[in-house]
Order: structure tokens, then sequence, then C-alpha cells
């Protein structure tokens, strides 16, 4: 099968991208760079009227339909499923509740969260000097009467998920791992607070130290700097 996977850099489709290389799946990327004048983004929307980022291209061979599908989760569920890994075909119940469970709690919740303090940044940012103390108002009681307090109970939620557990599913890494990197990785870097969760720290250590994330990162153009400071302003 011929994979092309569509990445935008430094985005949530790292997790796609770093998914293929732990399949040990065979795949073509096509970067990015966030401007819609960008060759990838030119080719990706005649595949995708939305242009989302992660999107896959499969094809049974040069001469076969093309099929896309995107959303980072519904990719991952079906590499996963295709590939029988990575998932809970060895699993007992209560670990297979805990990955469905942390899994889905990613990009339910995890990551709404997160990104609606990025939006509100990105709102004061654009809004001209005269008049923008009304949105950093906004932002202001927005995040300290609801985003912060979330986030914070996330992040104390799975620190304590994982006292006892190396990786959020038991003792076998998961796709449920690489659902949740991008969003604790996102709010561990961004507040300091966060890095003194023992058990998160060590959890990301864990998580970078794996050959097919560090390939990932290199094939995905990562910028470590870039996101911390991307994130970071959102706080």
């Amino acid at each position: 099968m011929l994979i092309t996977l569509f990445h935008l850099k430094n985005s949530r489709s790292q997790r796609i991208l770093w998914l293929l290389e732990e399949l040990n799946l065979n795949y073509e990327i096509k970067i990015c760079h966030d401007h819609q004048d960008d060759e990838a983004y030119k080719e990706l929307k005649k595949f995708h009227s939305l242009v989302k980022f992660p999107t896959l291209l499969f094809q049974e061979s040069e001469n076969t339909k093309r099929f896309t599908i995107a959303e980072t989760s519904a990719i991952s569920d079906f590499l996963c499923q295709q590939t029988q890994q990575l998932n809970t075909q060895n699993f007992n119940l209560e670990e297979s509740l805990d990955f469905y469970y942390w899994k889905n709690f990613a990009e339910a919740s995890f990551i709404p969260s997160l990104a609606l303090k990025q939006i509100f940044t990105q709102i004061v940012k654009r809004t001209p000097f005269p008049v923008r103390f009304m949105p950093q108002l906004l932002k202001y009681g927005f995040d300290h009467g609801y985003l912060n307090a979330n986030l914070d109970q996330y992040m104390q939620m799975l620190d304590t998920h994982l006292e006892n557990k190396l990786w959020v599913s038991g003792s076998e890494f998961s796709n449920a791992d690489i659902l949740l990197w991008f969003p604790t990785s996102a709010c561990y870097l961004s507040n300091s607070n966060f890095q003194r969760l023992s058990n998160i720290s060590r959890y990301l250590a864990q998580i970078e130290s794996r050959p097919a994330f560090q390939t990932a990162l290199q094939k995905g153009q990562w910028s470590a700097s870039d996101f911390k400071t991307y994130w970071t302003t959102a706080w």
C-alpha cells in the first residue's frame, strides 16, 4: 500500500508521523509550512476540501483509486486497527478501559481547552492596539475563571494516574500515549508549575527516548524551541 502523509510543521499532526514510525510503515511525507501558497497545501486541497492536517492518502498501487482520511483520532484508530498494533490486543479489562479513556480524553477534553487558550491569545495579538484591552480582559477572565483550572486539573489527574504505571494503559506503550503526548508536552513546557509533576516528567522523558519518536521529530522538521514559544504565549 502507498501512503502519503500531509503534515503541518510543529502541529498536532506530528503524532501521526510518530505513529507511522512506531508501526514501521513505509510512507511519503509532504510538509506544509503554514501558508496557502505552499505546494503541499495546494496538493492536499485536491483531495480534501477542508485541507486538514494531518491527512493520509492511500493507494493500493500507483494505478488504483486514491482514498483519504483526516482527523488525528480517526487516522490513528484506522492504522492501529489495520496493523493490529498499539491498541488493546494484549490488554486486560482495566488496561483496555484506561486505553479508551485516555485516548479519547486527549482529543475530547485536553486539546480543546489548550487550543482555547491559544485562540484567545491570537485574538488579543491581532486586535488593534487602541482596543486591545477588551480581548485582554476577556482572555484574563476566561483563563482564570475556567481554562487554567481545567488544565491544572487535567495535569494533576494524569500525574496521579501515572504514579504506579509505566504508560497510561499500564506496562505497555500504546496509541493512547501517542495522542496524549502533544497536549501534555505543551502544558509541561509552557508552565513551570507543571514541571514539578514528577510522574509526568518521567513519562515525557520515556517518550522522548523512543527511537521512533526521535526519527519522527527529524522527518517532521520539529522545532522544540518554536513549540515552546508558541504555547508559552498562551499562558
